[in-house]
């Protein structure tokens, strides 16, 4: 006998069928979800990669504004979607850093750079020609995020350099005031100087004069005079030696400034004379110079009997 060979089941063919074409639907939905997501963690990369690169340049010592500015605008557009069509443009201060391509298109995304809370220019990213529309125009959500934070990069960096701007120029004007100080010290001290060989020299010429002509001539009257007058030329003769003694000076700068007759009887007193002599050659009685003593010593702060009132005024 021969043996038969069994037909596969038409059912079971048609329903094998379905379900292959279901896997292979599933298969491809797969696909595209696992490109989608590849293509997004490539947009990421892109974005993280641009931050990385801003932050490179903003940490580079050496650069000026203009240049940092320059350099952040180049390396913007390899960061966005489409970067064969993409442009930027910074605007700071009126000045102006754009990329070579730089073209003001209807497809655009803005922000304000913040510098201090105000506002000090505007970041642009412009697309060259139309695409689809997504979250923000053409633009991804995720590009809005990133050219955010390049203009929060940018004001702390404007920030930072305008504080070591300005902490340089104090320290050049610091300079420059210690300078000006140490050259009007240095002026000061020659003219203290000159003003003390001054005053030397003054001080040199008047007691010439005084010893070379006043002394002799008020010897000379000395000798022709009463003994009264003689006592009140002795008195000359010594104030006129005295001539650049601070005792004048002195005694007319205390709390209490003395009356003419106490000062002209505190010369008398630093002179050596007594209180008889006194007396008699302002012709006042011995009670009443005692008694202009007295305020003379509280004026002066020596009420303490101890004191010798003569040696007190010959000391200043």
């Amino acid at each position: 006998m021969g043996h038969t060979v069994e037909q596969p089941d038409i059912e079971s063919l048609v329903r094998r069928n379905r379900e292959l074409e279901q896997l292979e639907q599933e298969h491809r939905r797969m696909e595209l979800i696992f490109k989608q997501q590849a293509h997004n963690l490539q947009e990421r990369m892109k974005e993280i990669n641009c931050l990385y690169g801003i932050s490179k340049i903003l940490e580079q010592t050496g650069l000026s504004l203009e240049e940092t500015f320059q350099k952040v605008v180049n390396i913007i557009p390899p960061s966005w979607q489409y970067p064969e069509i993409t442009c930027a443009q910074l605007l700071i201060n009126d000045q102006s850093f754009r990329t070579k391509n730089y073209k003001n298109t209807f497809w655009k995304q803005q922000t304000e750079i913040i510098a201090y809370g105000e506002p000090m220019g505007i970041l642009t990213v412009c697309y060259l020609e139309k695409r689809p529309d997504l979250d923000e125009g053409a633009f991804l959500a995720e590009e809005r995020s990133l050219i955010n934070a390049i203009a929060e990069h940018l004001g702390r960096t404007i920030e930072r350099k305008m504080a070591e701007n300005e902490l340089r120029e104090s320290r050049r004007k610091l300079k420059e005031q210690n300078q000006q100080l140490k050259e009007k010290n240095i002026a000061l001290r020659e003219v203290m100087s000159q003003l003390r060989e001054e005053k030397a020299d003054l001080e040199e010429r008047v007691l010439a004069n005084v010893e070379n002509l006043l002394l002799p001539l008020v010897k000379k009257m000395g000798d022709r005079g009463s003994h009264l007058d003689k006592e009140y030329l002795r008195l000359l003769e010594e104030n006129i030696a005295q001539l650049t003694s601070s005792f004048g000076s002195k005694i007319g700068h205390f709390n209490q400034r003395l009356t003419p007759r106490e000062s002209e009887i505190c010369n008398m007193i630093r002179a050596g004379l007594g209180s008889k002599e006194i007396g008699k050659m302002l012709n006042i009685s011995y009670r009443s110079v005692e008694t202009y003593r007295n305020h003379i010593r509280k004026k002066l702060g020596i009420t303490n009997k101890k004191i010798n009132l003569t040696s007190y005024l010959s000391g200043l």
